[in-house]
């Protein structure tokens, strides 16, 4: 890949009189730096990563222990609580399906681009598929066979890369808005009474006319301030690995964010430069949409966060912190607030946040930059 992106440096600068070259050779250029960016940056904190994910991983099978089985909720007859059981698999599911279904939807989008960009493209005189710049003849053999392999190796394991970085930071971030969901719901149901409803038809303290519900009491397994000390001590675990995370991957997100405003304006101006030619037209058509989607995909997924976390001053108000002494929750509930005041935030270097607001600015930015580039080429054919 190193060597691919030279090559394609050296076609830029030797090329930097036409336009359209220019642009093609870029859009190329700014899709492999972002890799190799990413691929370097991962291969110096593999390890602070590996200890990120397990920390993940422990911390949401921490939580799901602690919430255990059941949450509450307040039946029609104000005098009792009902404790149901709750399956947290059904949140499980769903974000397993939030993993699965765009990892799927990804990788077929960027195996299609693989064979757009290395096969589809049409060649003339003996070319390479991807213009650039070697030290030997390409159109004569063996040269043109190993200018073809670095191109395709490069295009090939780019792009399986990519998939391999995004698809873990990603899971780290639906597993950490797993977590806060289940705390939001925790914090909500946070109560020293505990009161198992099942069913059980055949026993004779059945309460109803259909002899369907038993109502159990049950002694609480928690005092409210444990129970409440636990869930917030949880939520600065959650702030921690958010911290690591944005520690590990910001710079790359910065790198990545410039680079995607790059790719959707140069991908824009050659699909629209060369829409006579079918087959390019459908590489660049291909190129943009998937560095589109893997953008908004990611700010999607910081705008969740913000969501998620923003809602925990709310959760923890809903409580019923009302129900026990003010002197020995006001301070619970007071020190819980201040730091659920400030969402946790995907960060894109120091300054950047990714959310969906930052997708549209980026999505003006291209347009503005590919206004640009369009003007001046219409001045360049008039």
């Amino acid at each position: 890949m190193i060597i691919f992106a030279i090559t394609l440096f050296a076609d830029i600068c030797m090329m930097l009189d036409d336009l359209s070259i220019v642009t093609d050779d870029g859009c190329i250029f700014a899709g492999i730096t972002v890799v190799l960016f990413n691929v370097i940056n991962c291969q110096f904190t593999r390890d602070r990563i590996a200890r990120l994910s397990y920390e993940t991983l422990n911390s949401c099978e921490e939580l799901c222990q602690l919430s255990g089985k059941y949450f509450h909720f307040n039946n029609i007859m104000s005098k009792y609580l009902f404790f149901i059981e709750v399956n947290f698999t059904e949140k499980l599911k769903y974000y397993l399906w939030r993993d699965k279904i765009p990892f799927y939807s990804f990788c077929s989008l960027g195996y299609l681009l693989v064979i757009a960009l290395i096969f589809v493209t049409p060649t003339e005189d003996g070319s390479l598929p991807i213009r650039a710049r070697y030290p030997f003849d390409i159109k004569t053999s063996p040269g043109h066979e190993i200018g073809f392999a670095v191109e395709a190796c490069s295009i090939f394991f780019g792009v399986t890369a990519i998939l391999a970085i995004d698809t873990i930071i990603v899971s780290i971030c639906n597993l950490i808005l797993l977590q806060l969901e289940i705390l939001n719901m925790n914090f909500q149901n946070c109560s020293t009474t505990e009161i198992k409803c099942f069913i059980d038809k055949n026993d004779d303290n059945v309460i109803g006319k259909d002899r369907s519900i038993m109502i159990q009491k049950r002694k609480p397994r928690y005092r409210f301030e444990e129970l409440f000390k636990q869930y917030i001590q949880h939520h600065q675990r959650l702030v921690t690995m958010i911290d690591d995370l944005n520690d590990l991957f910001n710079s790359s997100m910065l790198v990545q964010m410039f680079s995607s405003t790059s790719m959707i304006c140069l991908t824009g101006f050659q699909a629209i430069v060369v829409s006579g030619q079918d087959s390019n037209f459908w590489k660049y058509s291909i190129y943009l949409g998937a560095a589109v989607s893997q953008l908004l995909y990611i700010c999607w997924i910081g705008n969740e966060m913000i969501t998620h976390s923003s809602s925990l001053a709310e959760a923890q108000w809903l409580s019923q912190w009302h129900d026990q002494p003010f002197d020995r929750t006001a301070n619970l509930l007071i020190f819980s607030s201040m730091f659920s005041q400030k969402p946790l935030r995907l960060k894109a270097g120091k300054f950047y946040t990714l959310s969906l607001e930052t997708f549209i600015a980026i999505m003006k930015g291209s347009y503005s930059f590919f206004a640009l580039l369009n003007s001046m080429h219409l001045e360049d054919d008039g």
